[in-house]
């Protein structure tokens, strides 16, 4: 039975008018020592003092959530207790419990997330006042208040940011292979909201008022996608799709900024684009091909600021490091055939690679340049946006790598199948003569039926390539992302591998927690 009348005012009057360490007003003034004759027992005697110690154990349990810092910084401070009252646990503890098992069951979170089968053990064993099982009342009392504090907390913190924070998940994975003050490299460079010990305490005070409804409203997760993948998930049959539409919401509830009318999508595991203009009803598909798992391509958010025609390479020194230095250093042939130039970085000047050594390259001192034009690796077409990567989109000499159903293949740029379409998708406004400006540099005609004389500058086969730009104005946002499942343009799932491996490490840490 529940504690209610004489039992429960027993149990609280033992805790609340006997504790030293708990000092609260005695609301039970009217109660008379018969009242209490019947239940004068030890084992149902309840001391603050016996529930804090044992909450203080608990608090040096390992925790698999970011969210359980707060819960131990709640308790670590003597706060007072959120679901005992006089009447033993609160009904809250009910409304909270029915809300935790129905979200796990609608988006595939592991039941260790909440331990709500814990919670309601422990829930019978004080309201049936059955000890038989060998835990004392107080250890009882200390579990049950400890557990709803850090369930609620994950529950809130987990709809509103997201169970998982991606910067620790995804920062924190691959080591960078030299001793930099950064150790670890940098895989998840996007905006994303976090919780704060301001919202924590916005959340214990819709706790303490006791309306839930109000403040679980308001942290519900609103995006359009996340509704999309729950629909999907109770739709889904079978435990491993399950799983994969699990994941696939977690990573729905990280907030991030909302996209503007235009703008692109890259979806790495997809290894496609999408160039998005909202307020014309128009969108541009197209194949990417990404970083190989050695060299992964970021997660991020940016903007196009502008395309570059005819680009020159300058090549990353991680690949000077790792490949042409320790490989190729004073072969003049494979310079020649890659079209590859040596540059003293102090002069600005080409070096002769016959005179250069392995030690010169990893100097820093001098730089490796590709040639533009036809061969270079960027293409004729390049999309420059800030990001800390030194990563873009491009076009490329090697379309046949279009065709491939694993595209992960680059050092961590993303190559676009379509660069001349994706250029004019971007222009805010498709200017003939701009287009036939981009046109005519990267050596095709003008468009027809438009002035021909737009030919004259294209530059002549013995001619060396002029690099021009066409800005953006305004930049177009770009986001940089990682989904298996996403909604497709013909109103199906787009179902992926996970080509990094994302999705296991996703679910290895919801099954920890």
């Amino acid at each position: 039975m529940r504690l209610r009348a004489t039992s429960s005012l027993f149990l609280f009057c033992c805790m609340f008018l006997f504790s030293c360490h708990e000092k609260k007003e005695n609301t039970n003034k009217q109660i008379t020592l018969e009242d209490l004759s019947g239940w004068n027992e030890k084992r149902y005697s309840l001391s603050s003092r016996k529930i804090r110690r044992a909450i203080d154990s608990l608090r040096l349990l390992t925790s698999g959530m970011y969210a359980d810092k707060y819960t131990r910084a709640y308790y670590a401070a003597r706060s007072p207790f959120l679901w005992i009252d006089r009447f033993g646990i609160n009904e809250r503890a009910d409304t909270l419990v029915n809300r935790l098992e129905q979200t796990a069951n609608a988006t595939g979170l592991p039941s260790s997330c909440f331990r709500t089968e814990e919670l309601k053990k422990h829930l019978r064993q004080i309201r049936n006042l059955d000890f038989s099982s060998g835990t004392d009342i107080n250890t009882a009392y200390a579990h049950a208040e400890y557990l709803l504090t850090k369930a609620y907390i994950r529950y809130v913190c987990g709809q509103r940011f997201g169970y998982i924070d991606p910067d620790l998940a995804f920062n924190s994975l691959e080591k960078t292979d030299t001793a930099q003050k950064a150790p670890f490299q940098v895989l998840y460079d996007i905006k994303t909201e976090k919780a704060d010990k301001a919202f924590v305490q916005n959340a214990l005070a819709a706790q303490q008022s006791g309306d839930f409804e109000t403040f679980f409203h308001e942290i519900a997760p609103k995006g359009r996608l996340y509704r999309q993948l729950v629909e999907k998930y109770a739709h889904t049959q079978g435990t491993g799709p399950k799983r994969k539409v699990a994941v696939n919401i977690e990573r729905s509830r990280w907030r991030t900024e909302n996209p503007e009318n235009k703008h692109v999508l890259v979806n790495l595991a997809g290894m496609n684009l999408q160039a998005i203009d909202t307020k014309h009803e128009d969108t541009l598909h197209m194949k990417v091909c990404i970083g190989s798992r050695k060299n992964k391509s970021p997660m991020l958010t940016s903007q196009i600021e502008r395309v570059e025609m005819n680009p020159y390479w300058n090549i990353p020194y991680s690949i000077v490091k790792n490949e042409i230095a320790p490989r190729h250093a004073g072969d003049v042939a494979y310079f020649t055939r890659n079209r590859y130039r040596i540059i003293n970085k102090s002069s600005d000047e080409e070096t002769d690679p016959a005179t250069v050594t392995a030690s010169m390259l990893l100097s820093g001192q001098y730089r490796v340049r590709q040639d533009n034009g036809e061969g270079n690796s960027l293409g004729r077409l390049i999309f420059r946006f800030p990001n800390r990567f030194s990563i873009f989109l491009h076009d490329t000499d090697n379309k046949r790598a279009f065709t491939r159903e694993n595209r992960a293949i680059s050092h961590g740029c993303i190559r676009v199948e379509k660069p001349l379409e994706l250029a004019v998708f971007l222009l805010d406004e498709p200017d003939e003569d701009i287009i036939n400006k981009i046109r005519t540099a990267i050596g095709l005609p003008p468009l027809e039926g438009t002035d021909e004389k737009a030919t004259d500058e294209t530059p002549g086969e013995n001619t060396p390539l002029r690099t021009t730009t066409q800005r953006f104005k305004p930049p177009v946002p770009i986001f940089i992302q990682y989904y298996t499942l996403f909604p497709a343009a013909n109103g199906e799932w787009g179902d992926y591998p996970d080509p990094y491996g994302y999705d296991d490490l996703l679910l290895e840490k919801m099954d920890a927690f």
